[in-house]
């Protein structure tokens, strides 16, 4: 696997090094983690901090893992689908698919509580009793699937069934998001760094099989207790509950660089909206798959219910440029949000500085014997701001071309990648009572300062969509 750098994408991320950090379980230090993030100041902290350079290295990694032109020699596209044989899973990975399977199982034994409900349902919470039971015995669940040499080590189990049941949505509010889904992926992270998984090996599986697996059950949980989504923007935001199939699945279909000739086969960019295409690429490709799921739970336009994804369809440049944009996106809209990560808790494997503005935020968990564990100097990433794909750009193109690696290179600001100054997107065709809210022959809807991100004020544009200011995109202009 070729790093970023020779990839020619998030230069400052030398991601090979994340591989070469493993530590010696027998000799590190455990905490269990505890909640950090109590402010705005310790946002800010946790953004330059080890642990975020952590996450955001092992998210690149994977990213890199299953990018066809990303692979030296590069690979065959298809190799690279979601169910294809040729991704090896190894009994580690399986251990991880079988350990969320057995999860999904139980959402049979506690069926959802009867009668109409606004928000969630109330036997979400004695799912989640049930699992954290499941889990937190002595020979439970952990230590069905993983090995004894690392869960006998003191606070191992502790520290990471922490991970582990933070992934699965709150219990209390009733809801999950991609505060939720970053916790299973630093579940991943840290079996990685413990030297769980075999490095340049496993990685495509993680970034497919195992994520499809626990895909599905939160599609299932979603579905089962009526789920509100945590930390969403609502209809401005990307999905209500996840983020990271729409990187990983733009990788796999990037054949090419930016601006370059896609393989014959890949779908466009624009087949998003297409349900016969949607439905026949969703078991092969995770993007697609998630853009299935957003079809069999909402009715309505696909631009009307999820105008951001919609809009990002019309990218030009491919799914490289789309790519780019969405790990932009993830720094700015996941790793950078304070109400997407408050939650987030931090133990020995993504230490927080001491530097909390809280004192009460102190870690309170117990520090157990062993040298501590220090990540490898792997450069932090580029500030959350402007989405790389912003690029001057027509409207909905025809053809999609795909990336030319899975790494972007850095941009300033958090303009959408979509944000254009050519022609804007038109609105979908449908009777009046049905058009779009921008579509011309009406005033605008929403104050300037929340217009859309392909809003650019020119005649025949389309006039911003409603929405407070505190929930416009983050890179709206």
């Amino acid at each position: 696997m070729r790093t970023g750098l020779e990839c020619g994408h998030w230069k400052t991320l030398p991601l090979l090094e994340l591989g070469r950090s493993q530590t010696d379980p027998s000799t590190h230090t455990f905490a269990t983690p505890t909640k950090r993030i109590n402010s705005h100041d310790d946002l800010n902290t946790f953004l330059s901090s080890a642990a975020h350079t952590t996450l955001t290295s092992f998210l690149n990694l994977l990213n890199a893992s299953v990018t066809p032109i990303s692979t030296d020699p590069p690979t065959d596209y298809r190799k690279l689908f979601t169910n294809s044989p040729s991704i090896t899973v190894s009994p580690a990975v399986q251990s991880i698919i079988s350990l969320v399977s057995d999860l999904t199982a139980l959402v049979d034994t506690v069926p959802p509580e009867e009668g109409p409900r606004r928000f969630g349902n109330k036997a979400f919470r004695t799912w989640t009793a049930l699992v954290a039971e499941r889990i937190n015995a002595e020979d439970g669940l952990l230590e069905k699937y993983l090995p004894s040499s690392l869960l006998s080590l003191p606070g191992a189990k502790d520290e990471l069934k922490s991970y582990l049941l933070n992934a699965f949505g709150s219990g209390q509010r009733l809801d999950y998001g991609t505060g939720h889904e970053l916790s299973f992926l630093a579940f991943i992270c840290a079996l990685y760094l413990l030297g769980f998984f075999t490095p340049s090996s496993d990685e495509p599986a993680l970034a497919t099989k195992a994520l499809k697996t626990y895909l599905i059950l939160i599609r299932k949980l979603v579905k089962t207790y009526n789920l509100e989504p945590a930390g969403s923007h609502g209809v401005w935001g990307l999905d209500d509950h996840s983020f990271l199939p729409y990187i990983f699945g733009s990788a796999q279909l990037t054949t090419c660089p930016v601006n370059g000739k896609p393989e014959r086969g890949v779908p466009k960019q624009g087949d998003v909206v297409k349900k016969e295409t949607v439905d026949d690429w969703r078991e092969r490709n995770l993007y697609f798959d998630a853009i299935g799921f957003i079809n069999d739970v909402k009715t309505g336009p696909f631009w009307e219910h999820s105008p951001i994804l919609y809009d990002v369809s019309g990218v030009q440049g491919g799914w490289a440029k789309i790519n780019q944009g969405m790990i932009k996106m993830y720094h700015a809209e996941v790793l950078g949000k304070f109400p997407v990560v408050q939650h987030f808790h931090f133990g020995s494997i993504f230490p927080f500085p001491e530097l909390s503005s809280e004192p009460h935020a102190q870690p309170k968990g117990p520090v157990h014997s062993g040298s501590s564990y220090t990540p490898a100097p792997i450069p932090a990433s580029q500030p959350p701001t402007r989405a790389p794909w912003a690029t001057p750009s027509a409207a909905r193109p025809s053809g999609a071309a795909l990336p030319g690696t899975p790494r972007q290179p850095p941009m300033e600001g958090t303009r959408a990648p979509w944000a254009a100054a050519g022609a804007s997107m038109p609105p979908p065709p449908g009777p009046e009572g049905t058009r779009a809210p921008w579509a011309a022959g009406g005033p605008p809807l929403g104050p300037e300062g929340t217009k859309a991100p392909w809003a650019t004020g020119g005649p025949g544009k389309m006039p911003p969509p409603p929405g407070p200011e505190g929930t416009k995109a983050p890179w709206a202009k």
